[in-house]
């Protein structure tokens, strides 16, 4: 059972922790693979001193984003499949009238069902170029927007690199910390990397206990 003085000590690391900058460490960086920052990048904001975005603003900012990606990407993906329908059709204009004797199988597959499968795959293509396209068109046209958005982004990426419990880790247990929303999901997520640490240290106890009376025994 957690005490109350643990669980104040707790609320107020985690306050720290993320609605402060947080400056790079090289142990941190280390950790960093591809999907966060290069390893040669710094907390621009906290070097200068500048005010970072708090993080229900950028967590506001980065869905309205993503809501709006994907309301692009569906119009995008429409437009894809209707560009490969004129082409089927006034490549192949009796596509719907050949007799069943006379149609010539497409890679063994019929040739209705061959075009209906690549219209598809088009129409995705499109959807994600569509949902690629309006992101990097909405950074550019909001470029101090962006920039603050990808401090934040950073800042945060660092603490749970720095909290993240990794030896054992597996990815179904929030790993890059996506469902953090605020503070209460922050904290909550950092008690569970603590409770993984805390079973895998006890495990290892155990091991190496079950290890040392094997020996014995022998």
């Amino acid at each position: 059972m957690v005490s109350l003085a643990s669980a104040g000590r707790l609320h107020a690391a985690a306050c720290r922790l993320l609605f402060r900058p947080a400056v790079a460490t090289p142990n941190a960086q280390n950790q960093f693979t591809s999907r966060y920052v290069s390893s040669g990048s710094t907390s621009s904001s906290a070097a200068s001193g500048e005010r970072m975005m708090p993080f229900a603003e950028f967590i506001t900012h980065k869905k309205r984003v993503q809501k709006r990606q994907i309301f692009w990407a569906i119009p995008s993906g429409c437009m894809g499949l209707w560009t490969h329908t004129l082409v089927v059709l006034g490549s192949v204009p009796d596509l719907m009238d050949t007799p069943p004797e006379e149609v010539v199988p497409i890679l063994g597959l019929d040739p209705l069902f061959f075009y209906a499968g690549l219209g598809t795959c088009n129409a995705a293509l499109a959807a994600l170029i569509g949902h690629y396209v309006f992101g990097q068109l909405w950074h550019r046209m909001n470029s101090d927007l962006s920039k603050r958005m990808n401090q934040r982004d950073q800042d945060f990426k660092l603490r749970i690199a720095k909290h993240r419990f990794e030896s054992d880790s597996r990815f179904e247990d929030d790993y890059y910390g996506d469902k953090v929303r605020n503070l209460s999901d922050y904290r909550q997520w950092i008690r569970g990397q603590q409770q993984k640490r805390a079973d895998w240290e006890k495990a290892q106890r155990e091991k190496v206990a079950s290890e040392g009376e094997a020996a014995v025994d022998k």
